[in-house]
């Protein structure tokens, strides 16, 4: 089996597709809940259960997300 390659330039909806489970994303979201900041870091579990009130109806709160870019090849660094 052959693992999937994911495009981490682009955001997915997760009407289409959710991360695996022990997988960490950016997560999006059209509303206002977290002041003007539209992005966190969050999982699978965050998706089901982060939900807000838009015109009296429980929704989701995130709408989209992506793989987390990886880490920045870190040479030494002086005094670490």
């Amino acid at each position: 089996m052959t693992a999937m390659k994911l495009d981490t330039t682009r955001w997915i909806p997760i009407a289409d597709r959710l991360p695996d489970d022990s997988d960490r994303v950016l997560l999006f979201t059209p509303y206002q809940v977290m002041g003007d900041d539209h992005t966190c870091i969050g999982n699978r579990e965050s998706i089901a259960d982060c939900m807000t009130c838009i015109n009296r109806k429980r929704v989701q709160i995130f709408t989209h997300w992506m793989p987390l870019p990886l880490p920045p090849e870190i040479r030494h660094i002086a005094g670490i």
